[in-house]
Order: structure tokens, then C-alpha cells, then sequence
């Protein structure tokens, strides 16, 4: 984090730089995609087509979303992937003309499409692959409430939290807030660089795989069949065709053996990353539920520096 100079006035910020910026963004990102994470799984909870799934997420994620006066924070149009999904989401969901609902699909769709209309980077992240992401990231082992309201409400109360501290960064020396959303601010920032380098870590533990690959073992099934129908083939009696077989199955499993100790190898290196990634989140969620709400006086300071709508509707 860059450190402030004496000549900062009291109650606000340094000009923040890039750095600074991308660290709170993390922040934001990562309960914005645990607050798509807890939709997405409530609407699974449907059977595939059942009638009114649509209706019934959108009127889950309107109710939480007015209940928490998230009308209140500043969500960024050019924001992350799943900023700009979960945007999209909460204007379907809070549309009085929408009668059919939300799907997480169509939301994803809107994104894109508000991306190409305002002519910027198209978000390429699906829920799927944010799905597949947060499990990737922690494991098996990051414990989320097993109820999808109280997991929905907690990000989505995070993700609120965060937005208001990435304003607060993104101001800088232009808004004078409390001393404590100040503070508050700066641990964000020195807690979301520190998501930043572990998230690094584990792509690069990721980039250097098992010697084995699936692949490989595909391969060498395919050899396997490949061998055994030609050895059917022949003709031979099935006693001959058995002795016959018996090398290249051995080989096979053989291979199938080294694939899985050398997966489970590569799991374990990944522990400690993925460790070290249970422990910050940890750490970011303690700092974000102490946090003191910003005053009116805070919320009226961002308001005015920023000089734009607030709201999911942008």
C-alpha cells in the first residue's frame, strides 16, 4: 500500500494508485461472486424446468437486495466480471415490467450486452466458470452457510461494504470521510493486495501440472482398446487372446496408477495456496463485518465527489 504523506489532511486518503485500486477491486469481486454463487445455488435447488424458477430467484434476490438498501451502492459498469453480472441480475430481478423473472444464463447475457453498447471489454466469465473458480481457489475445506438466504445475504452485506471502501479509494484526497471507514479503507486495500498475491501463487502452482495428464492416460486407453479389438480379430482362441492382452492391460493400469498418485501429488502442492487463500477471505470477512457503517455525512462526502447515480440501475 502506498504509504501517506504528512500532508494528507486528516480523514482522507492519498491519491491512490493502480495498484491500490485493483486490491480493492478483488475485494469487491470476490463477494460479488460469492453473492452470484449463493444464487446460482438456490436456483440449481429447482428441478431442471420447473415452472416459476425464474420468478422465484428474482423475488429472492429483489427482496434481499431492497431489504439491505443496496440501492445505496455505487456498482461499477466497467466493473468485474461479476460486478457486472450480479448488476445485471438485480435490475432484471427489480424491473416492474419483468414478469418472467431471472436466470443467472440471462443475466450473464444482459452483461455482455451492456458491455457491447457501451463499447467496453466484453465480460467472458460465466457463473459456471465462477463456480468452478471458488473451488479451484479454496478446496474442498472454505465453509459457506449451508442455508442459500444466509449465504446471499452475508456476500451480498460484504460486497456492499467493499463497494463503499473501493469508493472511498478510488476518491482519495477529493473526500474526507470518518476516521474509522478511513481505516477501514486502508486494511481493505492492504488485505485485498495480499488476495491478489496469494491468488498469483496458486496460478502458479497451477501452471506447472502433473508429469501425467488425463490426456495422456485417454491416450493410452484408446491404445488399449485399439490393441484389443485387433487382438479379437484374429481369431484365436480366447485362452491365446487373454495371454495376449494381459501385457497391454498391465501396462495400462500400470499407467492409470501413476496418473492418480502423480494427481494426488499435485492436490497436495496445492494446499498450501489454497490455505493461504482460506486465511485471507477469512481475514476479509472479519474486517468487513466490524466495519462501521459510514456515517450520512460519509455516504453524502462519496455522493458528492463522485457526482453520478447510484443504484443498480446505471
Amino acid at each position: 500500500m502506498t504509504p501517506l504523506t504528512p500532508r494528507t489532511p486528516r480523514g482522507y486518503r492519498g491519491e491512490p494508485s493502480r495498484d491500490e485500486l485493483a486490491a480493492a477491486q478483488q475485494v469487491v469481486d470476490l463477494f460479488a461472486t460469492e453473492a452470484l454463487l449463493a444464487l446460482d445455488r438456490f436456483e440449481r435447488s429447482f428441478p431442471a424446468g420447473a415452472a416459476g424458477r425464474e420468478r422465484q430467484v428474482a423475488d429472492r434476490l429483489a427482496h434481499w437486495w431492497q431489504k439491505l438498501q443496496l440501492d445505496d451502492v455505487r456498482l461499477d459498469p466497467a466493473g468485474t466480471d461479476a460486478e457486472q453480472i450480479l448488476g445485471a441480475a438485480a435490475d432484471l430481478s427489480l424491473d416492474p415490467e419483468n414478469d418472467w423473472g431471472v436466470s443467472l444464463e440471462e443475466a450473464s447475457a444482459q452483461a455482455v450486452n451492456r458491455a457491447a453498447l457501451d463499447g467496453r471489454t466484453l465480460p467472458v466469465t460465466t457463473v459456471a466458470d465462477l463456480r468452478t473458480d471458488f473451488e479451484t481457489a479454496y478446496g474442498d475445506r472454505v465453509k459457506v452457510p449451508e442455508r442459500d438466504d444466509e449465504w446471499l445475504v452475508q456476500s451480498l452485506t460484504r460486497f456492499a461494504r467493499a463497494s463503499v471502501l473501493r469508493d472511498v479509494i478510488a476518491e482519495g484526497a477529493h473526500v474526507r470521510v470518518s476516521e474509522p471507514l478511513r481505516a477501514a479503507a486502508n486494511e481493505l486495500v492492504r488485505q485485498g493486495q495480499q488476495l491478489t498475491d496469494d491468488r498469483r501463487q496458486l496460478d502458479v502452482q497451477q501452471a506447472v501440472p502433473a508429469k501425467g495428464s488425463f490426456t495422456g492416460h485417454a491416450r493410452n486407453f484408446a491404445g488399449l482398446w485399439a490393441y484389443s479389438t485387433v487382438v479379437g480379430m484374429t481369431g484365436a482362441p480366447f485362452w491365446a487372446q487373454v495371454a495376449m492382452n494381459t501385457p497391454a492391460s498391465a501396462l495400462f493400469l500400470a499407467s492409470w496408477h501413476e496418473q492418480r498418485r502423480q494427481q494426488k501429488a499435485f492436490e497436495h502442492r496445492l494446499d498450501p495456496a489454497q490455505a493461504q487463500l482460506r486465511s485471507v477471505r477469512a481475514d476479509l470477512i472479519g474486517n468487513l463485518d466490524t466495519t462501521q457503517p459510514p456515517t450520512r455525512r460519509d455516504n453524502a462526502a462519496l455522493r458528492n465527489a463522485a457526482n453520478r447515480r447510484t443504484g443498480p440501475g446505471r
